[in-house]
């Protein structure tokens, strides 16, 4: 449930507990199965219906976490920009780290104000951005700590220089992100729909009763088995080839 609970997070499902999510995927596939059985007389068609359904829903909830990152790297540059101009007004490194937490993505905003307490507390700098790195355990963050960490070792210097470059950067990467992926997507799409399209003419064909018979015999169920097998196999080629490569943590360390 943690970890499920870490994954909704992630998809910006946030009004919806564990338990709620779980309840209502089993609630709306049995509800899917039970309309299926009606319309074909036939437990075994909507059983692969439903695996199949099942599968398309796990692939779009995956789909769904990487648009959410996306769209919080989207909310980056806007951030070291505010820092940058908390900096340059004077600012101390870690007060202008504080005055920004406004504009900060949302789904930062918690371990930016743990950080806040981490440095009311006393915390040396040093430990409140080890700190960070770990509640926030993102590339982008990565590289923003160890740029925080050399210019507090430096006093300072260079780091306005550095936020800008580093959102200039990060403008041009997610420029190139949001482009792949809005055509993944499209693809990926077209593709999920092929794999799908099977399923929904054999439930059209199963409305015929004859159709259900013959699929109650051990040759239908065999190729049911065998349909349903190669449209597994077919989410997951789809997933793998057409999956993108995920932004490294070079300086997690």
């Amino acid at each position: 449930m943690n970890t499920l609970k870490t994954k909704l997070i992630q998809a910006g499902i946030l009004k919806i507990e564990p338990g709620q999510f779980t309840l209502l995927v089993v609630t709306g596939l049995a509800a899917l199965f039970g309309i299926i059985s009606l319309l074909t007389s036939s437990s075994l068609i909507a059983l692969s219906v439903c695996v199949c359904v099942f599968a398309q829903l796990l692939d779009n909830f995956r789909s769904r976490i990487q648009t959410e990152t996306l769209k919080v790297n989207l909310e980056w540059p806007k951030f070291l920009d505010s820092i940058h101009s908390a900096a340059w007004a004077g600012a101390s490194l870690e007060q202008a780290i504080l005055d920004s937490i406004s504009v900060a993505p949302p789904k930062l905003s918690w371990a930016l104000l743990e950080f806040e307490k981490d440095q009311g507390s006393g915390l040396a700098l040093e430990t409140s951005l080890d700190n960070l790195k770990a509640r926030l355990a993102n590339p982008i963050a990565d590289r923003f700590i160890e740029i925080t960490r050399l210019a507090s070792n430096s006093g300072g210097r260079g780091y306005l220089n550095a936020l800008r470059a580093q959102a200039l950067q990060l403008r041009l990467e997610n420029a190139t992100w949001n482009e792949i992926q809005v055509k993944q997507n499209w693809i990926l799409g077209t593709a999920k729909l092929a794999v799908l399209a099977p399923w929904l003419v054999l439930v059209l064909l199963g409305m015929r009763p004859e159709t259900a018979v013959a699929f109650q015999s051990e040759i239908g169920m065999a190729v049911l088995a065998i349909g349903l097998v190669a449209s597994l196999l077919a989410f997951r080629l789809i997933r793998t080839l057409g999956a993108l490569p995920a932004r490294a943590r070079i300086l997690a360390a």
